[in-house]
């Protein structure tokens, strides 16, 4: 409750006095757009990256053209994030107080307070994200149909919101696959592994083909594509761009440097760097970031064998799968501390789980 009545104070003061941080720029425009499509509900040609505006949109049309209006819609998707959060943390087997402190700090993040109350995409993307991670581990957990679903929803919202989060969804869900083929806790036999094997590549297949025809243009690779996003952050006049050389030449190059962008990505701005009043948010996040993480594997290094570890590891795979390919286009810790919000309730849920000593199929 705390954090949605900070973020109706963040949306009223955007909507009738502001800009409050991070409305500018991007929230601005999507705002910009929405007012333009209620204004003239027809389209001339469908784009799809374009579909939050749409939305958005829609809602001016059918009430009326506010930026508080805005603000709220993106309350109550975090509002409903926040509860799936907390589904997931349930599903994962943390305590009460565990989960009461993760939901606080899932709540009053700086960065989450002032970029989930704004007309940004980010609070709909985090509802997305924690809703195709809770209806995997539902499946896991009791192969419930009805559940497959809740993935399909959650993987088309984060389709639609953002290529990279398309990517990173079709991976998450292959990587499920293989999670699913170690339910029995009695390994993973050959004929187990050929049942699997099929889906996940008809699953990478297809979403490489979606990703190419609908988010971005694959066709001279995927090293251009990432030399190209990375020229054009690098070029923009950002102050806080942290990366000013890229020397990318094939395939050999990229896998080097693809650690690289994943940890200036995670970790800049460094304590070092010459800092603004700003930067100071970035890096008290950022060493959250790295406590939860830290905290994750010192788990994995203790807990037995069991549901409850294998959950834990399929989490953290799915954090850094779509932090990684947030990376890969990203060379602003700006914008980076945007980028981190989808993927904040993974972080927190495996920075604050505990082995238990009984864990339970049935955790609901």
């Amino acid at each position: 409750m705390l954090g949605i009545l900070v973020r109706f104070g963040v949306a009223l003061w955007n909507g009738y006095w502001g800009p409050s941080y991070g409305a500018e720029a991007d929230a601005a425009g999507f705002h910009a757009n929405a007012v333009a499509y209620a204004a003239h509900p027809s389209l001339d040609e469908f784009v799809i990256g374009h579909i939050y505006s749409y939305g958005l949109g829609l809602v001016y049309y059918l009430l009326t053209d506010s930026l508080f209006l805005g603000g709220l819609l993106s309350i109550i998707a975090w509002a409903l994030s926040a509860h799936l959060f907390a589904r997931l943390m349930t599903l994962l087997g943390l305590s009460a107080d565990r989960q009461w402190r993760a939901m606080l700090i899932y709540a009053l993040l700086p960065s989450s307070l002032l970029l989930t109350s704004i007309t940004l995409r980010e609070a709909y993307q985090m509802l997305f994200v924690n809703q195709l991670l809770c209806a995997l581990l539902a499946i896991y957990l009791r192969r419930s149909a009805l559940n497959w679903a809740s993935v399909a929803i959650g993987l088309a919202g984060m389709g639609v919101l953002h290529g990279a989060l398309l990517a990173s969804g079709f991976m998450v869900l292959s990587a499920a696959f293989v999670l699913f083929a170690t339910r029995s806790g009695r390994g993973v036999s050959i004929v187990q592994l050929a049942f699997f094997v099929l889906p996940v590549a008809l699953l990478v297949n297809f979403g490489f083909n979606l990703f190419t025809s609908v988010a971005y243009n694959l066709d001279y690779g995927l090293g251009e594509a990432v030399l190209t996003y990375q020229e054009g952050t690098m070029a923009a006049d950002g102050r806080a761009i942290y990366r000013s050389d890229l020397n990318l030449s094939g395939v050999g190059d990229l896998l080097w440097l693809i650690p690289i962008f994943l940890l200036q990505y995670m970790f800049e701005p460094m304590p070092w760097r010459p800092l603004a009043l700003v930067d100071s948010v970035s890096i008290v996040e950022n060493g959250l970031r790295a406590l939860m993480l830290w905290r994750a594997i010192a788990f994995l290094r203790t807990a037995p064998e069991g549901h409850q570890r294998r959950m834990v590891i399929f989490v953290l795979l799915a954090l850094l799968i779509i932090e990684t390919v947030w990376s890969l286009g990203v060379s602003n810790w700006g914008t980076g501390l945007r980028h981190h919000l989808p993927s904040l309730g993974l972080l927190l849920a495996v920075g604050f789980v505990r082995p238990q000593q009984v864990f339970s199929k049935r955790a609901s």
